[in-house]
């Protein structure tokens, strides 16, 4: 009798014990919740509103970087490097996260990029990646960072976001929209669009589409290596970012004679390309 008031008792006790434990705790049931905790910071219309701060403070520049960091994924301490880095070079006016800040998808995921993104001192814009979609990844995109596509004008210059997911999303890009968006740009200084996927092998006419439309220079990540590349009979450069475990990021810089390219690491540069208007 007693040993089988034990055996009860015992299992009872410990599930009491458990559940008084975690009600006293911030404890996490599942992974697959939408509520990261994320602030604003990271939002896409935050960051449009620093910029716009900025440059009515700075004037005009003909001169200025841009950082262009991509998939941090699951190396959080890679990223941070490579932020706290980017925080440091005076002449970074803002910082393009060319797509999957996550791996998997899930929340925790994007609580870390959430919170080195917080950490930038430049307004810091993310694009959409394919990882970024996964799990509940398209609602947490857009509850906390905003649109897929995206756009904006500085120093005279328009950056055109769009989202190319095509293992995710269906019809993508907008190419109704990206005509719209590059519209007016004979009275640009440069046309720059930027997405998580250069062109893909399935969609090189999306390179000429692109070239027919103004645009520039294309920036994007993805391939987890660096690369710069252009069909010989379109002549679009496209410039892809390696991944942040390398604790690595490009580095563009817009002025009078141009565009250039480097590929950097936390300890220096390398032009990698240099395009004259």
């Amino acid at each position: 009798m007693d040993f089988k008031h034990d055996a009860w008792f015992k299992p009872v006790t410990l599930a009491a014990i458990m559940a008084l434990t975690l009600s006293g705790c911030n404890y996490e049931i599942s992974p697959w919740a939408t509520d990261p905790n994320c602030s604003n910071k990271v939002s896409i219309e935050y960051n449009l509103n620093r910029l716009a701060e900025f440059e009515e403070q700075v004037g005009v520049r003909d001169t200025y970087q841009v950082a262009i960091v991509s998939d941090p994924q699951s190396y959080p301490g890679a990223f941070e490097n490579v932020i706290e880095h980017v925080n440091t070079l005076e002449d970074v006016d803002f910082i393009l996260l060319t797509g999957d800040l996550a791996d998997t998808g899930i929340k925790a995921e994007f609580e870390w990029v959430c919170t080195v993104m917080e950490k930038a001192k430049q307004p810091i814009f993310a694009v959409i990646g394919n990882h970024d979609a996964l799990a509940f990844g398209k609602d947490i995109w857009s509850k906390y960072f905003g649109p897929e596509d995206y756009s904006f004008t500085y120093q005279n210059s328009k950056f055109i976001a769009y989202n190319d997911n095509k293992y995710e999303f269906a019809n993508v890009p907008d190419r109704d929209w990206l005509a719209q968006e590059t519209q007016g740009y004979e009275d640009r200084d440069f046309t720059i669009v930027t997405s998580h996927i250069a062109p893909w092998d399935s969609d090189l006419a999306l390179s000429q589409e692109l070239k027919d439309l103004g645009v520039d220079l294309g920036l994007h990540g993805h391939v987890h290596r660096f690369d710069f590349w252009q069909l010989f009979d379109v002549q679009l450069p496209h410039y892809e970012a390696t991944f942040t475990k390398d604790e690595s990021f490009g580095l563009l810089s817009v002025n009078p004679a141009g565009l250039t390219l480097e590929n950097c690491t936390l300890s220096q540069c390398e032009v990698a390309q240099v395009r004259n208007r």
